[in-house]
Order: structure tokens, then C-alpha cells, then sequence
């Protein structure tokens, strides 16, 4: 067990070695960093409210009427500005990938990016939405008396979902990362009188605030996740191979934690 432990630690530490330099070069203006990332960044968002997918009648119903029940049922992707929406995630995500100072080429025709080689490191943006839905919940409980008692309500959410496509050289593979925000319920009863309970409520409602505030969090998980995928490549096409993976952080511009590849690839964006 010792020799297996000494050669992962020894693993790490060689892996972070090349990620850093990597790094570092940039930072120092070296006249070996020449690599550039090259990005095609989205231009519409699709919106989706999923409440209405199993409503029961809906395409049953009259233009009218399903405008109303819409509307009842979205109060937030009907207001947001899409232009600001994506402004918001756009501007944080090329933010946080200058932390890594490899020069940012945007490119506005995907058709035009080029391949993934030594000298590139690509990502196109295909798909961005924004998604609103009802979620059903319930507050119930037994009194020792055999008393019970419910209470119905729903909770709006906010989702944020990007769909990327990474090109890897010999192959480009798509990866999805999504992210919600949710109305929060406090329910607390106050008294229990002839079999019936007085409950004191509060909903901590989201509006189109949360909505901005998503899509900028978006863009720094989307350009952060996507600086790790950068350093994993770059060790792999120098070593051959790597065990690693790097912890980014922004903020300092540097390689905040080594872990276990199979450790770290857990929380990255969803192979599809």
C-alpha cells in the first residue's frame, strides 16, 4: 500500500509541476507561451418552462386560456432581458478565463474555429437556456391524537443550463452544466385548536435579480471548469498521461488544490 501511496503523491506532484509552468509562462510573458483559447460564445437564449409539459389539457385548450395559464405560471422568464441575461454570463465567463492569461480569440462564425492542437484550445457554447418551473411540495405531520394535518404549496425554480462542445483533436464532445435557484418555504404552527392547526407562513420568493445573478455565477463555474479542462489537456499532450486534477482558483490566478483525477472529475461538467 505505501509504494502504490508514494507513487500517486510523486504522480501529483509531477502532474502539478507541468500544469504550473504552464501557467507561469503566461504570467512571465515566456517566448514558449504561444498556445491561445478560442471561443465562440452564445448569441440567443432558449426559454423553457417545464411546468407546462405534463399539464393535463393544455393543447386541449384555446389560445386564451393557455396564455393565462402561462402566465400564471411564469414570473420570471417572461420579464428577464435576454440581452442582459446573456451579457451577464458572457461577460463573467471571459473574465474568469483571462485569470488563466492565455490570450482569448473570440470567434463569431463557429464554422470558422479552428481544430484543437498543440497550439489551440477550443469551446463553442452551443446552447443556452433559461428554464422555469412549479415544483408540487407538502408540509404534513401526526399529533400523538391521531390528528393530521397538510398543507399544499408549490416552489418556483430558476435553472440555468449550458450545452458545450469541446474539440479534442481527433473528436469534439458535447457536455452539459446546469445550475437553479429556488424559492424557500417557512412554515411554523402556532396553535392546534378543534382538530384543525394555524400555521404562520413565509416564502422567500426568487424574481429576475436571481435570474442575472445566476447567469453570471454560470459563467464563472462554465469558464472555471473549462480552465481545469485546459491544464488536464495540457499535462496529458506534454506527459502523455496524468492521474491529476487541478483545482482552479480565479481569484489568485493559480492552482488552488491537486486531487485524484477520478476525484475532481465528479464535479466538472456531464459527458453526453
Amino acid at each position: 500500500m505505501v509504494p502504490v501511496l508514494f507513487s500517486l503523491l510523486v504522480g501529483c506532484k509531477s502532474d502539478f509541476h507541468y500544469a504550473n509552468s504552464f501557467i507561469r509562462k503566461f504570467e512571465r510573458g515566456k517566448e514558449t507561451a504561444t498556445e491561445k483559447i478560442y471561443v465562440t460564445l452564445p448569441k440567443t437564449v432558449i426559454h423553457t418552462n417545464s411546468s407546462l409539459d405534463n399539464l393535463a389539457g393544455f393543447l386541449l385548450m384555446d389560445e386564451s386560456e393557455q396564455d393565462s395559464v402561462i402566465a400564471s405560471k411564469t414570473q420570471i422568464l417572461d420579464k428577464i432581458d435576454d440581452s442582459i441575461f446573456l451579457e451577464q454570463f458572457n461577460d463573467v465567463f471571459l473574465f474568469t478565463l483571462s485569470r488563466l492569461r492565455v490570450p482569448v480569440v473570440l470567434v463569431e462564425d463557429v464554422s470558422l474555429l479552428p481544430k484543437s492542437d498543440d497550439q489551440h484550445f477550443v469551446v463553442n457554447i452551443v446552447q443556452f437556456e433559461a428554464e422555469e418551473y412549479m415544483e408540487p411540495c407538502v408540509s404534513q405531520f401526526h399529533t400523538r391524537k391521531g390528528m393530521e394535518y397538510r398543507y399544499d404549496y408549490f416552489l418556483r425554480h430558476f435553472a440555468t443550463n449550458v450545452w458545450l462542445r469541446f474539440d479534442g483533436g481527433d473528436s469534439a464532445e458535447v457536455f452539459f452544466l446546469g445550475d437553479e435557484v429556488a424559492e424557500q418555504f417557512h412554515g411554523t404552527v402556532t396553535s392546534m385548536k378543534d382538530n384543525k392547526a394555524n400555521l404562520m407562513t413565509r416564502f422567500e420568493h426568487i424574481n429576475t435579480n436571481d435570474a442575472y445573478l445566476m447567469a453570471r455565477r454560470m459563467g464563472y463555474q462554465c469558464a472555471t471548469l473549462f480552465i481545469e479542462k485546459i491544464l488536464t489537456e495540457y499535462v496529458c499532450r506534454t506527459k502523455g498521461s496524468t492521474n491529476s486534477y487541478f483545482y482552479f482558483d480565479a481569484s489568485s490566478g493559480s492552482i488552488d488544490q491537486v486531487v485524484p483525477y477520478e476525484e475532481g472529475a465528479k464535479y466538472t461538467f456531464e459527458k453526453l
